[in-house]
């Protein structure tokens, strides 16, 4: 069932300064999609087709030239939506915890009290795999991998409808890329949170999601199931598809149980 709608969307920003006259740079041009209740969503694109202006839009982040993005027949907030970024390390504060940029959301989307904020991000690092010592944790001492996770935990702790992953994978090895798919998975399994994981790399859509749409130059040019046989006919998506794809490693048991959900 869908539960946001994109209708019309169009939005874009000024460019141009002192040396050239200032001038409107379309990034989105009237782009339609709807967004299921628990379902994958891989959204591909080259640089510059306008996924991450997409996901700022989703987020609230900013305001749509034209068009208009309806959440369950509002519009979008946080408590709904929630975004995992692509720089974990500069997503956190280095000077604070990491339990306690965890708590973050709960301290300003939530009543919860002190006792009750710690003892759900306790569970939520439990959740993604980590352990609850790490909850004292500057950012600093944690992997990359480790940091991506707790990220993961943070988007969750207000118990949102749908996670944006805006090239959160991008950063780490293939291994790594592939455990966190694992467990985005069993989150999805286990809570029925949806995704949308927007990338430049198909190979992690055809590993997680169960549908794909590529942007190009701002529209929306193709949108189907994702399967093993799936053929992309726009030219810009062809050019992805075609492109030499380093090889990932194979899922782990939990993978192949949760993706086919």
């Amino acid at each position: 069932m869908s539960f946001i709608q994109v209708r019309d969307l169009s939005h874009g920003y000024t460019a141009g300064g002192f040396f050239s006259k200032r001038h409107r740079v379309h990034v989105l041009d009237g782009l339609n999609l709807d967004l299921e209740q628990g379902q994958s969503l891989g959204l591909l694109g080259g640089s510059g087709s306008g996924k991450s202006t997409l996901a700022r839009l989703l987020m609230g982040l900013e305001n749509a030239d034209q068009g208009s993005i309806v959440f369950n027949g509002q519009p979008p907030f946080l408590q709904s939506v929630q975004m995992v970024f692509q720089d974990a390390l500069s997503a956190f504060n280095p000077q604070r915890s990491i339990g306690w940029s965890i708590a973050e959301p709960l301290r300003h989307l939530s009543t919860m009290s002190t006792e009750s904020c710690k003892a759900r991000v306790e569970h939520l690092l439990q959740q993604v795999q980590l352990e609850a010592r790490d909850i004292d944790k500057l950012p600093a001492q944690l992997s990359g991998g480790q940091l991506q996770r707790a990220g993961i935990a943070r988007a969750m702790a207000i118990g949102p409808q749908l996670i944006i992953l805006d090239e959160a994978l991008s950063n780490l090895d293939r291994v790594l890329q592939v455990q966190i798919l694992d467990l985005l998975a069993q989150i999805r399994r286990d809570s029925g949170t949806g995704f949308l994981l927007i990338t430049h790399d198909l190979s992690l859509v055809q590993r997680f999601c169960q549908r794909v749409v590529v942007l190009a130059e701002g529209k929306l040019v193709e949108d189907m199931p994702v399967t093993p046989q799936m053929r992309f006919t726009h030219p810009a998506a062809r050019t992805l598809q075609e492109a030499v794809l380093p090889a990932m490693p194979r899922a782990s048991k939990v993978y192949r149980e949760t993706a086919i959900l």
